[in-house]
């Protein structure tokens, strides 16, 4: 969302997207490619397969085996990973800048030639069983899935990005190649680095690997995902070997402007909300359910943003006999900061986003992210500078009013843990919506 040094963003004619953030003040580089596709572009038979394809990307390539693709990098003292959201998938690098035509040649072989081999595809459906098996078991995670659920019901962004058990087992290579067919396409793709790099010989050989990347007619790129209906419920589940209680309320926020244009003023005022309300231990939400009250040990606000959606989301933790006193009082505090906004809070939240920003912009693979996530949501790349500006420009009137505008929708609340039932999520999510319907 914000960079040190001027962004250098220019469109290949098949319509991939290469994307150079110089950072002279450091001596590493990160390298990316990111495709415009997750668990969103899923239907309940396909659901978790872009999570195994990112797994499967790197066992192997038409001239390297899973062995060679991983000492190739680390012979460079290299990181590489990736990862799998609900609208996107990113595969990256990060070492020394001097290497970044190096790593960007091995990102690109990944995406571009992995082969899927049959006998790695089996031993690594195993893996990412147990992977599922151990998320599902775990009652935090599975309050984070449960949030999804309640946010958009059965739509595609409601299921988990990690797939279903029954699903992995089940995926063949054939899936793997019908899906990068389909979605691993020119106008999905942004090919990014950032950090101290050669950015002339760098685009010069990003051009030359994915000139040749198929385009897409019916792909994002000339068509942007429509967001998904929000369905905003109450769901559970129980968890009998835990003592705690893991919640999440979630409230929905339109990321765009009044003529449907993507507004970065509005993500921003959005974030201050979030920092706002429970983003230290000074934060209303902290100081209260935890200092004052003793409620909870963990409890705090975020916001959960994606290229066409953007979600308040609190987080607490605590036993059953205080879930209801929590939930009363977060609904109180939200009520609270929809009539007025305290400007010794704004200005904790503008100094805290603005730390954030600074703070990202001196890492490169931070910077890079961000950025890619910016160009998808709005098009653009926002020097640093100016969004340091916009955020101080942000009047408490903007922030009042993202707590206005989402509390005139009904909670979205999952719970699970200790004695929870479908009823008591019901209630909480009831009582919630009780206790902030005065609110402006």
């Amino acid at each position: 969302m914000s960079m040190p040094a001027t962004p250098i963003l220019r469109t290949l004619p098949n319509g991939v997207r290469l994307l150079a953030l110089p950072m002279p003040h450091v001596q590493s580089a990160s390298v990316g490619v990111f495709l415009r596709v997750g668990s969103r572009d899923e239907t309940p038979a396909t659901n978790g397969i872009s999570h195994v394809l990112e797994h499967m990307a790197f066992k192997g390539t038409t001239t390297r085996s899973v062995q060679a693709i991983n000492l190739d990098a680390e012979r460079l003292g290299a990181d590489v990973n990736a990862y799998t959201g609900k609208d996107s998938t990113g595969y990256f690098m990060t070492g020394l800048g001097e290497h970044a035509q190096q790593l960007l040649g091995m990102v690109a072989d990944i995406v571009l030639h992995s082969t899927f081999p049959e006998i790695e595809l089996q031993r690594e459906l195993e893996v990412i069983r147990q992977e599922a098996i151990e998320y599902d078991e775990d009652p935090e995670d599975s309050s984070s899935d449960l949030l999804d659920r309640a946010l958009w019901g059965a739509a595609s962004m409601g299921m988990p990005v990690i797939g279903t058990v029954d699903n992995i087992v089940g995926f063949t290579r054939n899936d793997l190649v019908r899906h990068v067919q389909q979605h691993y396409v020119a106008h999905n793709t942004v090919v990014a680095a950032a950090g101290h790099f050669d950015v002339d010989a760098w685009m010069s050989l990003a051009e030359d690997l994915f000139t040749a990347m198929p385009a897409s007619a019916d792909s994002f790129g000339s068509h942007p995902p429509v967001p998904a209906a929000y369905a905003c419920q109450a769901v559970s589940r129980r968890f009998t070997q835990v003592s705690q209680v893991f919640l999440n309320i979630a409230y929905p926020l339109t990321p765009t402007g009044p003529d449907g244009t993507p507004s970065q003023r509005r993500r921003l005022a959005a974030a201050l909300a979030a920092n706002l309300f429970g983003g230290g231990m000074s934060a209303p939400l902290v100081d209260t359910v935890r200092e004052r009250l003793g409620l909870a040990y963990t409890a705090d606000a975020t916001l959960d943003s994606g290229d066409n959606w953007l979600n308040f989301v609190v987080h607490a933790v605590t036993t059953p006999d205080k879930i209801e006193a929590l939930v009363q009082a977060t609904g109180e505090l939200l009520h609270a900061q929809a009539a007025t906004i305290d400007p010794v809070h704004l200005e904790r939240a503008k100094n805290q986003l603005t730390v954030s920003h600074v703070r990202a912009s001196e890492r490169p693979f931070a910077t890079m992210e961000r950025a890619v996530e910016e160009l998808w949501a709005s098009g653009t790349v926002t020097l640093l500078a100016d969004t340091m500006a916009l955020i101080d420009d942000i009047r408490s009137e903007e922030v009042r009013d993202v707590f206005a505008r989402m509390l005139v929708h009904p909670p979205a609340l999952s719970i699970t843990g200790k004695g929870v039932s479908a009823k008591s999520a019901r209630q909480l999510a009831a009582s919630l919506a009780a206790s902030v319907l005065q609110a402006p």
